[in-house]
């Protein structure tokens, strides 16, 4: 079955000229057929055995996360790759309090931001609604309880301080009212903690005097981001096709993100026997501390010669492919389908890396949805900034199901795609075996489907 694809007048000489098929996709759909789904579930299972015997999570600089790459090393070297392994430095964050309670005397879990100022705090909690001005927060308040949204979340710490808040609490509104999600809070002025909306809502109901200690501390670290190469294909032609292998630091990290690096570990071992016959040389990623805000490509990035960029022909990522309310989910490369959302479209030659994505569900015959290049932040965003090509696909994160998603691809509508996100219930049930399945199927079609595109670079 042949499928025409978009192919795009790139005008920069270093992108790489995408064919509308290469004269043979016979290896391709090979290796899409030869993936088994029950193989990588097995990866799967052996990541949340790891997170459950190191903690609860495979967090980056972490014993999980050290396992998982061992699991991941042991199975490429079998499958007859040779490694690569870059050392990442970075700052990793540390909360060694993050207690809240109440005014009733009730304990209330709550997760200190990371890299957050620290502070041990007794006053009068109440509620500033989003927060966005100093006129939102009561006189008098000590700690404030607020939701997320509505303005940046930095700037809500400023407008507080001016109030002469000292603390901020913050809940997002959800369709899963118990869910307590750790974040960054960038140029935060105060120390932030998040509870869940339930507890949110009961603290603005009930304010009074309560007490909150939140004390961590940053440390230098360092982490791994571990490569896998075919020893064939030209050198100065790779494609690049990568997942984050750690977790966040408050749960097992299955769906986010194990099953899309079980999923490429899986297509690596499949393509392992043909290395010699590809055109195009395949390195594939497992990233390192991503959940920090992408620091292992980021440092990957960083530490290319103007020459190795050059030789990276596109980059294709993964993440959360087998969301339980899933939807499947491919990067808008050209901004085709999403002009005027205010994103701007990856590099030249990013919307032809989008119709070889799509085509790894159009030739299952399913359907797929396109999504805005920020609807999905993640480690193929350093590439964006060096000028390479991207693709992408996901199953969907905290948004919130359409009807018309869940008449497509089944699921509930109006709950989230995702809603053990970060969560500690983010473990083996937490996978839709389905949609693992035909993302799988797809993930191996585009990486082969561009391993044999002997156009790339001419």
């Amino acid at each position: 079955m042949r499928i025409a694809v978009l192919v795009l007048l790139l005008t920069l000489l270093s992108t790489p000229a995408v064919s509308a098929e290469p004269e043979d996709n016979s290896l391709a759909g090979g290796v899409s057929s030869a993936v088994s789904a029950s193989d990588a579930m097995k990866t799967v299972a052996a990541f949340d055995a790891i997170a459950k015997a190191n903690g609860g999570n495979r967090e980056a600089g972490k014993p999980g996360y050290e396992k998982s790459r061992e699991y991941v090393e042991g199975v490429l070297e079998r499958a007859g790759y040779r490694l690569i392994r870059q050392p990442v430095p970075f700052r990793a964050f540390a909360a060694d309090a993050e207690t809240l309670t109440a005014p009733d005397g009730r304990k209330v879990r709550t997760l200190m931001a990371q890299y957050a100022p620290s502070g041990q705090f007794s006053g009068p909690i109440a509620g500033a609604g989003a927060g966005c001005k100093a006129e939102n927060y009561p006189q008098g308040t000590v700690i404030a309880v607020i939701r997320s949204g509505e303005c940046l979340s930095g700037d809500k710490t400023v407008a507080a301080r001016d109030a002469g808040v000292q603390a901020i609490v913050m809940y997002d509104v959800s369709p899963v009212i118990d869910t307590v999600i750790r974040r960054q809070v960038r140029g935060t002025v105060l120390p932030v903690s998040f509870v869940s909306q339930r507890d949110g809502e009961a603290l603005i109901a009930n304010p009074g005097v309560g007490q909150l200690d939140l004390r961590g501390r940053s440390f230098d670290a360092t982490t791994v981001n571990l490569f896998a190469e075919t020893s064939g294909g030209r050198p100065d032609s790779v494609v690049m096709a990568g997942a984050h292998l750690d977790s966040g630091a408050d749960g097992p990290g299955i769906n986010d993100n194990g099953t899309s690096a079980a999923a490429l570990l899986e297509t690596a071992v499949r393509l392992a026997p043909f290395q010699q016959k590809v055109p195009n040389k395949v390195r594939f990623a497992f990233w390192g501390a991503e959940e920090l805000i992408n620091i292992g490509s980021i440092h990957y990035i960083q530490t290319r010669t103007p020459e190795e960029l050059k030789a990276i022909s596109l980059y294709l990522n993964w993440e959360l492919i087998a969301s339980p309310n899933y939807v499947h989910f491919v990067i808008d490369g050209d901004d085709s389908d999403h002009a005027g959302t205010g994103a701007p479209p990856g590099p030249p030659g990013s919307g032809a890396v989008e119709a070889v994505m799509a085509q790894g569900y159009q030739l299952q015959g399913l359907p797929f949805r396109t999504a805005d290049l920020a609807d999905i932040r993640s480690d193929q965003e350093p590439f964006i900034g060096a000028g390479i090509p991207v693709g992408g696909a996901f199953g969907g994160v905290r948004g919130i199901k359409t009807a018309d998603e869940a008449k497509v691809f089944g699921g509930t509508a109006g709950q989230p795609y995702d809603p053990c996100y970060h969560q500690p219930c983010d473990d083996l049930s937490n996978v839709n075996t389905k949609a693992f399945g035909e993302a799988l199927r797809a993930m191996a079609w585009a990486v082969t489907r561009f391993a044999i595109d002997d156009n790339l670079r001419k």
